[in-house]
């Protein structure tokens, strides 16, 4: 579970459970309850597999011959189409925005583009919806089912970016040995995560301290280089799936790194050493 903020926005982002909904009525914050996108992501697919599966035959009424049909696995091949057609709504912000982006998908299968941004985007028709209003109806209460879920899912953090940041604090308070000064190393894991090129100048301005020698400075520079590079591709490549069905996609606000604020920011600490 992770608490993100902006200013004067606050979220606890969750996996789909039921364990904290107790506590978050207890401290009186179930509004700010949002849902892991990955998760959602997850239990939306196995979900569209399930519900493809139990309609592997489906007999619908043809208008033109008058007579019964029977159609075997309508919905087949719309589930990876669906994954990416989630992935820009979650980007975008406003709910009820959210919201009618989701629901269209359907006009979207069946060739009705109005709706999508742009207007004149094209992918394939889900042929078998187009010739049967019947699957239309279908997808759509399949697709209505999860609009509550999806207005909740959070637009500006994921419990995975939680993990990694506690994996940051892991490695100046590691668990095998016993640390004074906690949230000396607390503060600095923050500074690093929230700017990890220049957090070490930031933290030598504000002791001055003098300048580290440069045979220490260069191989820490390269290493945090190679990590800000390496960020930046996983973000890149996520960013594409969201990209292909939305152009207009907004990335995370506050950048390629999540911002925590730090205590060091905000307040003046008494500052010993390390250990």
């Amino acid at each position: 579970m992770s608490l993100f903020c902006e200013p004067f926005r606050y979220e606890i982002i969750k996996d789909r459970n039921n364990k904290s909904v107790s506590v978050f009525k207890e401290f009186g914050v179930s509004h700010l309850e949002r849902f892991d996108p990955g998760h959602v992501s997850k239990n939306i697919s196995k979900d569209f597999t399930k519900f493809s599966a139990s309609h592997n035959t489906v007999e619908v009424f043809n208008d033109k011959t008058q007579k019964i049909e029977k159609i075997e696995r309508p919905f087949w091949g719309l589930n990876a189409s669906l994954s990416m057609w989630l992935w820009s709504c979650f980007a975008e912000e406003n709910i009820d925005k959210r919201t009618k982006i989701w629901e269209d998908c359907v006009y979207h299968y069946v060739g009705n583009h109005s709706f999508c941004e742009p207007h004149n985007y094209k992918c394939f028709e889900w042929q078998k919806g187009v010739n049967s209003i019947q699957l239309q109806f279908m997808l759509y209460d399949w697709v209505h089912k999860w609009t509550p879920i999806v207005s909740k899912v959070s637009s500006i953090g994921s419990t995975c970016m939680n993990e990694a940041f506690n994996s940051k604090i892991a490695c100046y308070l590691d668990k095998s040995r016993a640390w004074k000064n906690i949230n000396i190393r607390v503060n600095v894991a923050i500074l690093e995560w929230n700017d990890p090129e220049h957090f070490l100048g930031d933290i030598q301005k504000a002791l001055h301290l003098p300048p580290l020698p440069e045979d220490c400075v260069k191989p820490f520079e390269e290493n945090c280089y190679s990590k800000m590079i390496l960020k930046q591709k996983t973000v890149t490549k996520g960013s594409k799936k969201q990209n292909k069905y939305k152009k207009s996609i907004q990335s995370v606000p506050g950048g390629d790194y999540q911002v925590f604020k730090s205590e060091w920011e905000s307040e003046d600490e008494d500052i010993d050493d390390f250990d």
